[in-house]
């Protein structure tokens, strides 16, 4: 059992659904430590500390919805965008075990990092009125979503001044919300960006599962045209855990013009030292790609959070939106044909102006704040 007499400690509620909600709880460990190293802080996967046998289950549920029955999954996913989440009784099967695990910890300060976790967070504040408790919940998407919202919820942190107006409007106090953007490893920020500009270097990522929105035939067709323009554009995949795909495109039937790197450990470097991403639009990849002043190309996503994020990739100019492969291979020729140079100044000068309204390297401060503040 923890000690927790020592020091303050910060409890972090996280899930496995999608790798975005634990970069988002490991980066702000990081800003809290940066800040005061004498915190003691704990991520925990809120469904492992209330019925540890539904998470497997349930990430599996997540997964194959997403991608066999986006419908249905996006169904799903408005009607709680506008549905008051208190009449969602779902949370309410996680929330007396994790009460229990909160009574245990007595953290001085709980933050959510995913929607269900804050929803229980506020069942426990409801039944133990008596524990003032204050609570943070780090909002992971571009979304103004219902699900994240509570009314004993002490702050929020949220990825755009849009979405802090989006919220004021539905009731929520200006002051509690600071606009951070979706908090990722502080080591993706750079001020600059160092280009080639004899030669674009693109990068293709597929998460850390290594799926992605660009098939395997696609890869090969890429290869092929850069045989003509290898000494124009530049190519690395990523496959991070897709073992099978490494293998295929490694071994089985190798590329000639394309580096392909399995899971990496150093992603920040990478990205920082390329000029475009290929990517799928979740919310900390985005930010990971906007802290490291790289501009976007993303599929027209088909999930609920994905379409509110490739939204704000066209709002913000920050992206640019792909419908097919033919509109990818059109993106591939103004490349080549130098044509597509306009596109990325305007994208990395608009990451730029974006980036100076957002609160990134407060995010430590303002946490200490409210811990201080209660």
């Amino acid at each position: 059992m923890i000690d927790t007499n020592k020091c303050k400690t910060i409890l972090i509620l996280t899930a496995q659904f999608g790798a975005g909600h634990i970069s988002a709880a490991k980066a702000i460990k990081d800003y809290i430590l940066e800040q005061d190293n004498s915190y003691n802080v704990i991520i925990q996967n809120f469904i492992n500390a209330s019925i540890p046998k539904m998470n497997k289950p349930m990430v599996k549920l997540y997964e194959n919805n997403t991608k066999y029955t986006p419908e249905l999954y996006n169904y799903y996913y408005y009607l709680k965008k506008s549905f008051d989440p208190r009449y969602d009784i779902f949370h309410r099967i996680y929330t007396p075990k994790l009460s229990e695990y909160i009574l245990e910890i007595k953290p001085d300060l709980i933050i959510s990092t995913f929607p269900l976790a804050a929803a229980c967070v506020h069942n426990f504040k409801e039944k133990h009125t008596e524990i003032k408790i204050p609570n943070l919940t780090v909002i992971t998407d571009v979304v103004d979503s219902l699900e994240w919202v509570y009314s004993n919820t002490d702050m929020y942190f949220v990825a755009s001044s849009e979405i802090k107006n989006r919220f004021v409007q539905k009731g929520i106090n200006p002051d509690n919300i600071k606009v951070t953007g979706v908090p990722v490893n502080k080591n993706f920020y750079t001020t600059t960006k160092v280009t080639n500009p004899d030669k674009y270097r693109l990068l293709l990522l597929g998460g850390g599962r290594g799926l992605f929105d660009v098939d395997e035939d696609f890869m090969y067709w890429i290869d092929e045209f850069l045989e003509n323009y290898k000494n124009i554009i530049d190519v690395t995949i990523v496959t991070g855990k897709n073992y099978k795909l490494y293998e295929h495109l490694t071994e089985k039937k190798p590329l000639s013009n394309i580096k392909v790197l399995g899971f990496v450990n150093d992603m920040h470097n990478l990205i920082k030292d390329y000029d475009l991403m290929i990517t799928k639009p979740g919310g900390a990849t985005l930010f990971e790609a906007i802290l490291s002043q790289t501009p976007v190309i993303v599929k027209v996503p088909k999930v609920g959070q994905e379409i509110e994020n490739a939204r704000f990739i066209i709002d913000k100019g920050v992206g640019i939106i792909y419908s097919d492969d033919n509109d990818l291979k059109n993106i591939f020729n103004s490349l080549a044909s130098g044509e597509f140079d306009t596109f990325i100044s305007f994208m990395q000068n608009n990451i730029s102006q974006f980036k100076s309204l957002i609160n990134t390297d407060k995010i430590g401060e303002y946490i200490l704040e409210l811990i201080n503040s209660k």
